[in-house]
């Protein structure tokens, strides 16, 4: 009887569990990947999902803004773009270039608009390792067990690694500057930022659509003890592009896991 009650459970778990995640795909032994349904929604009923991908040693995937090399994760939805909550990334350096993503394992959130208990995903990405190879997978996401997903917890903890758009992620996070110095071609841009503890490992990527890249900010601590400041320098390839009333996108951390995002007119 008790091992009857023992296999029932099991029965019982595997069906929810199955309910709220898709099977694990194999690519190529480079990585796995899945898409998994949380109980969670936004303010407008969006539900909350996440792709999981578990990378192989030594294989990488790459953020928005993947740097000199590589490709951003894309979802979309029914040929719709999706928002993807990107976690603060990661610096590595391939092929001698400086990029930015994720090793080892990601969860990356995003909502869509569930019409029907199915919804279509399509997730097109790029791993990299001695060679760079891209991927486009469709996922077909069954939402109807998500009133109890086991997926919430795992999901919540990898939100908490999205930069915070609003509030100072807890951590007292501030950027209080952003200026443009240098001439065309030879731009620099200065970050003051602040935040309550050690701020050693303190870091900030910036963004500036596709034309600049930026590559590891030099880095000092003010003489207040409380103010770091970065100083990234703009590379604009072969075109001599003036950064001056472009808005750049700053995400800043405290190394600690606490981080936030901010736009701000240069």
């Amino acid at each position: 009887m008790r091992l009857f009650v023992v296999l029932l459970v099991s029965a019982i778990l595997s069906v929810k569990s199955y309910a709220s995640e898709t099977k694990w795909h194999d690519h190529d032994g480079m990585l796995q990947t899945r898409v998994v349904v949380t109980s969670m929604s936004d303010d407008a009923g969006k539900k909350l999902l996440a792709w999981e991908a578990k990378l192989a040693p030594g294989w990488k995937t790459y953020w928005r803004s993947p740097g000199e090399a590589g490709l951003p994760v894309k979802i979309s939805s029914g040929g719709e773009q999706i928002e993807v909550l990107y976690p603060f990334p990661e610096r590595f350096e391939l092929f001698g270039l400086e990029t930015y993503g994720y090793g080892k394992q990601v969860i990356m959130p995003f909502y869509v608009d569930a019409q029907s208990a199915e919804v279509p995903v399509k997730v097109d990405f790029m791993v990299c390792k001695d060679i760079c190879v891209p991927f486009n997978i469709d996922y077909m996401v069954d939402t109807s067990g998500a009133d109890d997903s086991i997926h919430d917890i795992r999901v919540s903890s990898w939100m908490d690694k999205v930069p915070a758009r609003a509030g100072d992620d807890g951590a007292g996070l501030e950027v209080l500057s952003a200026k443009l110095v240098g001439k065309m071609g030879h731009q620099k841009v200065i970050v003051d930022a602040t935040g309550s503890g050690n701020l050693t490992n303190a870091d900030v990527l910036a963004e500036i659509g596709t034309v600049a890249h930026f590559g590891k900010p030099k880095k000092r601590m003010l003489p207040d003890g409380k103010t770091v400041r970065f100083v990234l320098s703009a590379q604009t390839g072969n075109k001599k592009i003036d950064l001056k009333g472009k808005q750049v996108r700053l995400s800043f951390t405290n190394g600690r896991g606490a981080s936030i995002e901010r736009f701000i007119d240069l």
